[in-house]
């Protein structure tokens, strides 16, 4: 199976051979014929023509795809016809947090790999904060589940106060499953001794 933006990519650059056989009737006949040669007047812009999203040429009856019973194959339609987050939906964003925690090893792990891990990583974020000259990052850290603090919010706030207050309940509820999960963890390593 092949991703959406490998296939644009090779798409832009040379046509692809067909790799899954679609029953065309007419829409290759229909379609625009490419010329080689330009068709604009002496000193006028050349029209840019908008690179294809789709592999698919417009009006390319997509046999299998029916997920209904004795329904129709759908029908490829233009780019334009279809909504812009379509184009973007498997594009996955990652993040550097999310990659240096599931990285990091844990602190409280059963595996000795796994504390050394988090020991060594602990040790390069303490000598960094020194280097740098931040006090204030080695002063120990009261997660977010255990503040007495109010979380924002008001009732009739405005949309980007909803929207902080949104996140920061994300957040504290994000903590707590992870707070959790480690307890669950201890627990069940605790039994199986």
């Amino acid at each position: 199976m092949f991703c959406t933006r490998c296939l644009r990519a090779t798409a832009s650059r040379r046509p692809l051979p067909l790799l899954r056989q679609f029953s065309t009737a007419t829409p290759f006949r229909s379609a625009e014929p490419q010329l080689s040669t330009p068709v604009t007047k002496a000193g006028e812009a050349p029209k840019e023509v908008p690179i294809a999203r789709s592999v698919c040429v417009p009006g390319t009856q997509l046999a299998g795809l029916n997920y209904t019973k004795g329904g129709q194959d759908p029908v490829a339609l233009k780019d334009e016809e279809y909504p812009e987050w379509l184009w973007s939906c498997l594009d996955v964003i990652k993040s550097n947090k999310g990659a240096e925690d599931d990285g990091a090893g844990d602190e409280f792990s059963k595996s000795k790999k796994q504390r050394k891990l988090a020991a060594k990583r602990q040790k390069t974020l303490e000598a960094r904060a020194l280097a740098e000259g931040d006090l204030e990052a080695l002063a120990p850290k009261i997660p977010i589940q255990q503040q007495s603090i109010n979380l924002p919010g008001e009732e009739n706030g405005n949309v980007l106060h909803n929207i902080e207050a949104a996140e920061a309940r994300g957040e504290l509820k994000k903590a707590m499953r992870k707070e959790r999960k480690a307890k669950i963890k201890e627990s069940n390593y605790l039994k199986s001794m």
